[in-house]
């Protein structure tokens, strides 16, 4: 028999699959004049309830452009509920309709029909807060039109804190027009944009946490970092809490790198040369299981999914067959001189330490959209590498292609050589 509760799991499960994002788990890499960056999109979304106002999408269109809405249906319950839902519905519908068509998607189209599509839908007394964005990586050139949201927070590459408020009002059915503003992203390090539940709420204390939310992103270096401040500061919250982290870095330019053959005895060497780094670097034991074993998994992922091209039905049809060892060993003959590179290294991110690591192989990659299931149903998610390397690191990133991950990994040292 199905409980309250069990029709709110599938209410909020459903929530989840009308959000769309289009990079999860996935980093991006530019490179302007020469200079390699990382762009890094994560998105905390942490509703109060089940039935949650907040809302957001993350999409990309066939140019490169990052285009996504940040929103807060004002009220609680069913009725901010429907009115997220049914607004994240539309406006996704609609950006595939304009990447179908001549000339793809254009922001103003976007946000114009949003309008029309509230004067229809909300109610007199409704009004909703919501942050359009478009990010033209390649130009570096954002484009916004902010309605009622609270301040967009950027920190420059010298370090200046600027603090972008919002351009347009709240919108409700009377709303006429929404104003699009634009600036330029070349000097940007990091950006927040946030809905009201985060700035609102309140530490232990009872001091609201916006008086030390400026302080608390520039000091994080990290999407870990801001996320632990956060939630030292205020826990859970009182409200639906979903912000987006953007943040730009350097491209692993002091990462010691190996670069090995495709071979099993060469991945049981690479994991002696870590754990010795790890040793020397007096990471604590339990953290440098955890590492290896997470290594073990990513080096085993790019030897037999990479190099040797083995996809996940094949695997087990030779294991149920007892065919594994010996497809693997000639595999491993053919494929040796394929090469897996690993770069890693230990970072300061303002709250701590981090492993940072790269393990990229010479294969075909995957689709890294797959990985939205891991949020949506994590329980029936058939990735079981996935699901391990998800518990043991504190965040991974894939690259576009899906031969190349990144994992991060909170690190403490003890005070003698173990």
């Amino acid at each position: 028999m199905q409980t309250l509760q069990d029709e709110l799991d599938k209410a909020f499960n459903k929530e989840l699959f009308l959000i769309q994002n289009d990079i999860y788990y996935q980093q991006i890499e530019l490179e302007k004049q020469g200079k390699k960056e990382l762009l890094r999109v994560d998105i905390s979304y942490k509703p109060y309830s089940a039935l949650s106002g907040d809302t957001y999408s993350l999409r990309k269109t066939q140019d490169g452009r990052l285009v996504g809405f940040i929103a807060d249906a004002m009220g609680k319950g069913l009725s901010a509920a429907m009115s997220a839902m049914g607004l994240t519905r539309f406006l996704n519908y609609f950006f595939d309709e304009l990447e179908e068509e001549l000339g793809g998607f254009v922001f103003e189209k976007w946000s114009h029909k949003m309008l029309k599509f509230l004067q229809k839908n909300l109610l007199g007394d409704e009004i909703l807060c919501i942050m359009l964005i478009e990010f033209d990586v390649k130009h570096s050139l954002v484009r916004y039109a902010s309605c009622g949201m609270p301040a967009l927070l950027i920190e420059t590459q010298t370090g200046e804190l600027v603090s972008i408020k919002s351009n347009n009002p709240p919108l409700g059915s009377y709303s006429e027009s929404i104003l699009v503003k634009a600036l330029i992203s070349t000097q940007m390090h990091k950006m927040l944009c946030y809905t009201d539940g985060l700035s609102e709420s309140f530490t232990e204390d009872g001091k609201p946490y916006a008086l030390m939310l400026k302080e608390d992103f520039k000091e994080a270096q990290s999407l870990i970092a801001f996320r632990t401040k956060v939630q030292e500061r205020i826990g859970n919250g009182d409200d639906d809490l979903t912000y987006v982290y953007i943040q730009k870095s350097s491209f692993y330019k002091s990462f010691e790198t190996l670069f090995i053959p495709s071979t099993y005895e060469a991945v049981d060497e690479a994991l002696e040369s870590i754990s010795e780094y790890l040793k020397s670097h007096l990471i604590r034991s339990k953290c440098r299981s955890e590492i290896l074993l997470a290594f073990s998994e990513l080096l085993l992922n790019a030897l037999e999914h990479g190099s040797f091209g083995v996809n996940k039905t094949r695997k087990n049809y030779l294991i149920e067959n007892d065919l594994f060892d010996d497809e693997m060993s000639r595999l491993e003959a053919l494929h040796q001189e394929k090469m897996i590179c690993i770069r890693f290294s230990i970072v300061s991110d303002g709250c701590g330490e981090l492993f940072e690591a790269v393990v990229e192989d010479d294969g075909t990659g995957f689709d890294t959209k797959i990985l939205k299931n891991l949020v949506i149903n994590p329980h029936s998610f058939n990735g079981r590498g996935f699901m391990i390397i998800k518990k043991l690191v504190d965040h991974f990133y894939f690259n576009e292609k899906g031969n190349a991950i990144t994992i991060l990994k909170r690190v403490e040292r003890s005070l003698e050589l173990q």
